[in-house]
């Protein structure tokens, strides 16, 4: 006899479980926030007290899982200097000016998401378009990719920056011909920036809080492995769950470099619930391509004396290996950033000394992006159970460019279906606000790939299961989430019946998201 009478209950849909033995059914059953059965006859979990939910041939599938995002920033980028909407060098220097008037003198500015390659007039950004636009603001703003960005000379005067600063460890300071600074700083020559920045108020981190929880749920992402770079990040986010104010299940990741302190705060014991969760480092072996930081095994097609470069993560492999190894004895994952193919052969070098070192557990080591693999490293991954964490809208922007920059080597990057052959969980993700986190695009970028390098072209029930069940996977969250079965959380999002046939489409339709729920609650 059933104890529990479903509250809820979903009838005439397409309900894509991700469940390997129960795949499709055309009900569900909800109770609170638990998911009581799916199936293709639930009355008996029925009374007259409860609601019946028609869906009309739409597609329910469980809520989105991004893999790989950086939460708070990618409410910052929302509220900051747009960048990203620029398309020239007059376009630039007008969102700037734009967004300046009004600001306090000399007050810093912030934002991002630049593209040189989808410049038309195929400029390049230096510090004048700044100083011309808001002359005496100090400001950085980023790249895209996050791994360079381009300061007002205000701001080079604040880090004192100029032509006698050398480069810092793991970062590159571009200068001019008479070897003056240009403005654009690669990598850690960032921070020498970035440290003079104020630090965020209470106001600012709640107000970027609410802006990413609101854009991830319009989006059906209901819960996101966060990359956080700044401890107070975590501290933050942690004391939200306390109060219950996060709308989004977050599975933090906190920098490498920090696992000391880290590591005393739990030892304190810190708060965990089912919307907050602590699952271990986050590191960096190398930078991106598109900064030519990436690092590889080759030079550059186009820069033939640059193979990338180390990120200051990697400056102490030793130290990193020690963290790696202590933070897995305690039961803790380490994901490691790694883009260029070099990157990857010696993250997986340092995986496989912690694994052979503490011997057999169930651990879960990622790659994170692990966008250019050498094929000699690929079967690694699975015999390493080394999880690739991936992006495929870098794939998408990659396309525009990329072949410029390694030429043959392309074909084998983004290796998909070919790491899917070779038995390598793959997790989707978009590393959020790099590209938008958007799964339907995500899972378009996958299957499409901009029509580039299409052997490794993944499928539309594959690139869904990567963005559900194996990304909730990739965070030790399959117990409750990814999945729509008996005793799982109802966390699901309600698609048009075209989502079924984004792989027969070229552009990516809009509008497929009908309704996201969270705990059985539409939201």
């Amino acid at each position: 006899m059933n104890t529990l009478i479903a509250e809820k209950l979903y009838i005439n849909g397409i309900i894509l479980t991700q469940d390997d033995e129960r795949s499709q059914f055309s009900q569900m059953a909800t109770h609170g926030k638990i998911i009581l059965a799916v199936g293709d006859d639930l009355f008996q979990y029925t009374d007259d007290k409860m609601e019946t939910i028609d869906l009309n041939g739409a597609v329910v599938v469980p809520g989105f899982i991004d893999a790989h995002v950086h939460f708070l920033w990618g409410g910052e980028t929302l509220l900051t200097i747009p960048a990203s909407e620029a398309q020239s060098k007059s376009d630039f220097i007008e969102i700037v000016r734009r967004f300046a008037e009004g600001q306090p003198a000399e007050s810093w500015l912030k934002g991002g998401g630049w593209n040189e390659h989808h410049f038309t007039d195929h400029s390049f950004p230096n510090k004048d378009w700044l100083d011309e636009a808001a002359p005496g603001h100090p400001m950085i703003l980023t790249r895209h990719d996050g791994h360079s960005g381009i300061a007002s000379s205000a701001a080079l005067e604040l880090a004192g920056i100029d032509s006698k600063t050398p480069d810092p460890h793991g970062g590159v300071i571009d200068r001019d011909a008479h070897g003056e600074p240009t403005g654009i700083l690669r990598e850690a020559a960032m921070g020498l920036v970035m440290r003079h920045m104020p630090e965020e108020t209470e106001a600012e981190l709640m107000r970027n809080l609410e802006t990413s929880q609101n854009y991830l749920l319009e989006r059906g992402v209901t819960s996101v492995g966060d990359m956080i770079y700044d401890m107070n990040h975590f501290r933050f986010l942690q004391d939200m769950a306390r109060q219950g104010k996060l709308k989004v299940r977050v599975t933090a990741y906190t920098p490498i470099l920090k696992w000391q302190e880290m590591k005393a705060l739990l030892q304190e014991g810190i708060y965990e619930d089912e919307y907050f969760q602590y699952k271990g480092l986050k590191g960096f072996s190398d930078g991106s391509l598109g900064s030519h930081t990436a690092l590889m095994l080759a030079p550059y097609e186009d820069s033939p004396d640059s193979a990338g470069i180390y990120e200051v993560d990697w400056k102490d492999v030793k130290l990193i290996r020690t963290n790696i190894s202590e933070a897995d004895k305690m039961g803790y994952q380490s994901v490691i950033h790694a883009i260029g193919d070099r990157a990857v052969r010696e993250v997986l070098d340092v995986f496989e000394d912690v694994i052979q070192g503490n011997g057999p557990r169930d651990r879960r080591f990622r790659v994170e992006h692990a966008q250019h693999i050498h094929p000699q490293d690929q079967s690694r991954f699975a015999g390493l159970d080394v999880i690739a964490s991936v992006q495929p809208a870098h794939c998408v922007d990659d396309a525009l460019y990329v072949d410029k920059l390694l030429g043959d080597r392309c074909g084998y990057a983004y290796p998909f279906q070919s790491l899917h052959q070779a038995d390598v969980i793959l997790a989707f993700g978009s590393d959020w606000p790099v590209s938008p986190a958007d799964p339907v695009a995500t899972i378009h970028g996958a299957v499409h790939r901009a029509g580039w390098h299409m052997e490794e072209a993944f499928g539309l029930n594959d690139s869904l299961e990567a963005h559900t069940r194996l990304a909730a996977y990739a965070g030790f969250r399959e117990h409750d989430l990814g999945i729509l079965k008996a005793g799982h959380l109802a966390d699901f999002v309600v698609l048009d019946p075209d989502f079924q046939h984004l792989d027969t489409v070229d552009e990516i339709p809009e509008g497929l998201i009908q309704a996201v729920y969270m705990n059985g609650r539409k939201v």
